[in-house]
């Protein structure tokens, strides 16, 4: 299968569970994903699917793990730091040790290594998982806070972890004393390697700001091989790579306010570029998951290798993840991690700690970075494993799913989405007042006006007939207006003419096909060759017709002067919510059309001014009613990021409007 296909499909997958999960609220979006793969397991191309664990480890989890250090509250981390520790190393070695000899003893086929290989595997938690689970959930700070540090280290500890056992099978030999070496090598060589290139890439950073090459074009793409790179490089000196992305993150975190001083496009490029990868990666792992199962099924059922039934092996999923969760109750109830936390609450958080070490990510690309071929053979029970752990993986996120709503509450807002439309309304329209009032050139008003509108909805496509009708009304007050002006001798019947010719030319072309249209165009660029031609033959002089050209335009100008302010206000009047999509649509005919008319070269300036004044207006709108403790400082903060968003994205596309 090419690559090519292949990424596009997970993307396309990723996409609809993501859009499955704005609808299907009862299932947390990992189980939609796991379930988008299993439908996806059925094309052909997907059939016996095995992935490279390195390239897994290194495409995927990565960049997920920068990002969550970069996104870590450094002064937080700080503050909570011996706490994180226990329960990331302390904490995740001991139930490694317990979990690894009770799945020896349900697993006596499976030698002891790949057992201590399996614990380590299913140690380490996924906090986006957590995040995933408990979004609509008004969950405790200070445990959320607890999760997301630990999911940050305690993946180190089950790489480490797991890597030793993986090499005790391959050699057949374990010693303590080596071991606790290597991990601590592992270990704090992966944070030493990932805190010094990490600084050494924020100082380049740093120093492109201070030259003023911040162009996203070259901040965003440096960002984005910063986790590939440094997780390569410390893998080449035998450290853990997964570490050393994390220290990176934390130092890109701990940079922040040095950072800030990058333009408002390079942060916000940056930003959004790594949301949308993070989330694409994050939906790669759990469809892959879901493809992946059936195959992994199969192979346990047709290899004859297996150490017991399917039915056996989900009851040894059931009952690791049943003593993890004891595990890590007893862990911070018998204080080994001291969580500050008021008495009356202890119960609650430490229970909430215990059942949300949801596993995820690392616990799959664990259990996919399993070597399938060992000394030119199968790797043994490798498929059983894998099977644990997702039967783990899927425990881990439908249990919380069932029990955490029935104990926590929904969470609250100081708003509703009906304050959010009601004051975003209300001050589109306080900025389109002010715009009105401003009393500039009615075109470029109108114009920037139809554009805050364009804030308050997406609007619909145009209907045919309706826009039409609308639009015949508009010519028969043209008409009468002009007659109205003839009649008042403001103008000549010969400018009368010329003007209904030129407006009769413009409406023509509304009722084209494209290939009309061209065909046109081409006829028309002909003919004014053959003009151009005659008009030197007969010598004629090109100023004289410039001359001629420019006063016709002026006269048309004069005209479409009167006549456009008055179109605008029949379709102000005239507007309703059934119209709204086909006035909008004239209105940027008119608008069009008056710019052919005329020749305002001052029309790009307007506009800004107007969009300018109109967005600071928004802003004033929010601080009044903030000030009048209309909104909440909540709402009020999301009104101004939206305005901030529709602002950024004006300057970035200032020629689309103009």
């Amino acid at each position: 299968m090419s690559i090519v296909f292949f990424v596009l499909i997970l993307i396309i997958a990723t996409v609809f569970s993501n859009a499955l999960d704005t609808k299907i609220k009862f299932l947390p979006r990992a189980i939609i994903q796991i379930m988008m793969g299993l439908a996806l397991s059925f094309i052909p191309n997907f059939n016996h699917f095995n992935l490279n664990p390195e390239v897994f480890m290194l495409a995927i989890i990565a960049p997920l793990m920068f990002y969550d250090g970069m996104n870590t509250n450094i002064v937080k981390l700080k503050r909570t730091l011996s706490n994180t520790f226990s329960l990331a190393i302390g904490l995740a070695v001991v139930t490694i040790i317990l979990v690894g000899y009770l799945g020896y003893a349900l697993l006596p086929h499976i030698p002891i290594a790949l057992a201590f290989a399996l614990a380590a595997i299913i140690t380490p938690t996924d906090a986006v998982a957590v995040s995933s689970v408990t979004e609509n959930l008004d969950l405790p700070n200070e445990a959320m806070l607890s999760l997301k540090n630990e999911s940050l280290f305690n993946d180190a500890s089950g790489i480490v972890m797991f890597d030793l056992a993986l090499t005790a099978f391959h050699t057949g030999h374990f010693s303590p004393v080596l071991s606790i070496f290597n991990y601590l090598y592992v270990f704090f060589g992966g944070l030493i390697v990932g805190w010094i290139v990490g600084w050494l890439f924020v100082r380049l950073q740093l120093l492109l700001i201070e030259t003023d090459i911040d162009n996203p074009n070259i901040i965003v793409p440096i960002n984005f091989i910063k986790p590939f790179a440094i997780y390569l490089l410390a893998e080449m000196f035998d450290t853990s790579g997964i570490l050393a992305v994390v220290a990176a993150g934390l130092i890109q975190s701990t940079q922040a306010q040095s950072l800030r001083l990058t333009s408002t496009k390079t942060q916000m490029v940056s930003k959004t570029t790594y949301e949308i990868f993070t989330n694409l990666m994050n939906g790669f792992v759990f469809i892959l998951l879901g493809v992946s199962f059936p195959t992994v099924i199969y192979d346990i059922t047709n290899e004859g290798r297996q150490v017991s039934s399917l039915g056996y092996l989900i009851l040894v999923g059931i009952i690791l993840y049943i003593v993890m969760i004891i595990i890590r109750y007893l862990w911070v109830t018998l204080k080994l991690a001291n969580i500050r936390i008021r008495p009356a609450d202890k119960v609650l958080n430490h229970f909430l700690i215990a059942i949300n070490g949801i596993h995820g990510t690392i616990t799959l690309s664990m259990a996919f970075s399993i070597p399938i071929v060992l000394h030119g053979k199968i790797f043994p029970f490798r498929n059983d494993i894998i099977f644990i752990a997702a039967t783990v993986i899927i425990l881990s996120l439908l249990v919380p799913s069932i029990i955490l709503p029935l104990m926590l509450p929904a969470k609250t807002y100081s708003y509703s989405l009906e304050d959010i439309s009601t004051y975003r309304q209300k001050m589109i329209e306080y900025a389109i007042k002010r715009v009105h009032d401003a009393d500039e050139d009615p075109v470029e008003t109108q114009a920037v006006i139809a554009t805050l509108r364009s804030q308050q909805s997406i609007l619909q496509r145009p209907k045919r007939n309706a826009t039409y009708k609308i639009l015949q009304k508009c010519f028969n007050l043209e008409e009468k207006l002009l007659q109205e002006m003839v009649d008042n001798g403001e103008i000549s019947v010969k400018q009368q003419t010329f003007y209904e010719r030129m407006s009769l030319f413009q409406s023509f072309q509304l009722h084209q096909s494209f290939i009309q249209h061209f065909m046109y165009r081409a006829r028309f660029y002909f003919i004014k060759l053959s003009h151009r031609f005659k008009r030197r033959i007969k010598r004629v002089d090109p100023l004289v017709v410039t001359k001629k050209f420019n006063n016709a335009r002026d006269e048309l100008a004069q005209v479409e002067n009167e006549i456009s302010p008055q179109i605008f206000a029949y379709l102000r009047e005239h507007l309703n919510a059934d119209n709204r999509a086909e006035i909008h649509w004239i209105e940027e005919y008119y608008r069009e059309r008056h710019r052919r008319f005329q020749n305002n070269t001052r029309a790009n300036e307007i506009q800004e001014e107007l969009f300018i004044n109109a967005f600071q207006n928004e802003y004033n709108f929010i601080q009044e009613q903030l000030g009048k403790k209309n909104i909440s400082r909540e709402l009020a903060s999301l009104l101004y990021e939206q305005v901030s968003n529709d602002e950024w994205v004006y300057m970035q596309n200032d020629s689309i409007y103009a």
